[in-house]
């Protein structure tokens, strides 16, 4: 057994004997912040970090965090694919096709972006930018994957640090966001003391945020892509060689034990199975399906006297403007059993669900809702109720094909197929067809898929279908397979 398995199997030994019952909370608002190249021993305890050091006292710290392996991407994309993917840290290719956390993301229509300082423009695919070349394509994984190429539109997620302050200003934070301060400020080329001083004047507007107060769902996590590139080679406390080094990993939030130490053994895809968790990604990526959540950071039901007795809803928020369809998540808390959780608006029962949650889209007419979650005992009797107020505005009717591109060429089989529709009435379905032939049909109004294609000319037809499985629009698009 190598040294990597092994590290992995007591890790979720140890796992399994400590927080057996514990469990991630859903969240709405999942923040990484990466970090470069220092070992646990070089921040932890450093004067030079006292902001650093100051989260480590007010939230949770994982003591024995490991790096999969060194070098700067194939280490980062462990957080986000849950494998290595890729050993060149010069590509400039969005070509690597396994599964990620975008594709994951979108799939349940989560928002996302990477905020990447010095990062020239929206998009931008160089392998160096910004002042002095100080930003490093190597540094920000999300926009090696397929589901992120040019043409998918997805590409325009990746953004300067600077919008940032405008999406928050705006009301527009993402659910999913990876954050990449500089070389100069992630302690690549910088110091540690220019580190620490890059979070203290950046993180406390992440923990302004609503989702960082007291009840809030928020989770952040900062993260060091490896350790110290010189002698740390570490794979866990008793594991000297094979791996990338012990690394300070933070985990910060309104449901994190407050100065909670972990000592258990955790690696990168462990940061990538808690975003999972709590955002119900599902499948985890590569690795990440298998490892274990770090679910003892939080608080739980089980180290509190008692349940509080209620319903709470998680999304939308109160006063929310939501374009397109309404995701709900509500969950309810009770010192008796709950048989059931019912889902009204605007004085309509929208649906009945066994057990002691929600989690579903509902495509609604334009106005002001109010949506209404209760819970039942098992005489289904009405124990607590739960009300949000929104808008929901007219959209315009229509189908976007965002990939692939008219006239674009495909240098390989393999064609993403990505497709939006926006209709004022509720969609059963979308099909997707090329030159005549139906490839498949996806329930929802939005399409992002794989298709081995013959060479040649393609025409890709998407269509959508309302309740009644009566078409209500359809686009082509002309492209070609080489």
């Amino acid at each position: 057994m190598s040294s990597k398995a092994l590290c992995v199997l007591v890790s979720c030994v140890l796992f399994i004997a400590t927080v057996h019952a514990q469990n991630v909370p859903r969240s709405l608002h999942v923040w990484v912040i990466n970090e470069e190249n220092h070992s646990y021993e070089e921040i932890v305890g450093n004067s030079q970090m006292p902001y650093y050091n100051q989260l480590i006292k007010q939230y949770g710290l994982a003591a024995q965090f490991y790096s999969d392996q060194h070098s700067s991407l194939p280490a980062l994309m462990w957080f986000v694919a849950g494998a290595a993917v890729t050993t060149n840290n010069d590509t400039t290719s969005c070509e690597h096709s396994e599964d990620n956390v975008v594709r994951e993301l979108l799939k349940r229509g989560y928002s996302w972006r990477s905020y990447q300082e010095d990062l020239p423009s929206a998009g931008f695919q160089g392998l160096y930018g910004g002042t002095d070349d100080y930003y490093y394509r190597r540094h920000n994984p999300l926009i090696d994957f397929t589901d992120v190429c040019p043409a998918t539109g997805q590409d325009l997620n990746v953004v300067p640090f600077t919008q940032m302050a405008k999406d928050l200003a705006d009301g527009k934070g993402p659910n999913y966001a990876w954050i990449t301060p500089d070389i100069m400020d992630d302690a690549h080329n910088g110091t540690l003391e220019a580190a620490d001083q890059w979070l203290q004047d950046h993180v406390p507007a992440i923990l302004a945020r609503p989702e960082f107060g007291s009840g809030g769902d928020g989770i952040l996590f900062i993260v060091w892509d490896e350790s110290d590139l010189s002698d740390d080679n570490r794979c866990s406390a008793t594991v000297a060689n094979g791996c990338g080094g012990r690394t300070a990993t933070l985990v910060i939030g309104p449901q994190v034990k407050p100065g909670y130490q972990s000592t258990i053994t955790y690696h990168n895809e462990n940061v990538l199975s808690t975003v999972c968790a709590s955002m119900g990604l599902s499948p985890c990526p590569g690795a990440a399906q298998k490892a274990a959540p770090m679910a003892d950071f939080f608080k739980t039901s089980e180290s509190s006297s008692s349940p509080s007795d209620s319903v709470v809803i998680t999304s939308p928020g109160n006063g929310a403007t939501i374009e397109g369809a309404v995701h709900l998540i509500a969950s309810a808390s009770e010192s008796k059993s709950v048989s059931q959780v019912q889902v009204w608006d605007n004085g309509a029962k929208l649906g009945a669900y066994p057990g002691d949650s929600v989690d579903a889209i509902y495509n609604l007419a334009p106005g002001k809702h109010t949506t209404t979650v209760t819970d039942l005992d098992s005489s289904y009797q009405l124990l607590h109720k739960s009300s949000v107020t929104y808008d929901v505005p007219a959209l315009v009717d229509g189908l976007q094909v965002v990939s692939p591109a008219a006239g674009e060429t495909y240098n390989g089989t393999t064609v993403h197929v990505v497709a939006q529709a926006t209709e004022s009435v509720p969609v059963s379905q979308m099909q997707v067809w090329d030159n005549g032939a139906k490839l498949g049909a996806y329930a929802g109004t939005s399409v992002n898929a794989y298709f081995s294609l013959s060479k040649g000319s393609h025409t890709v037809t998407v269509t959508d279908l309302d309740d009644q499985y009566n078409v209500l629009h359809r686009t082509s698009v002309s492209y070609s397979v080489e």
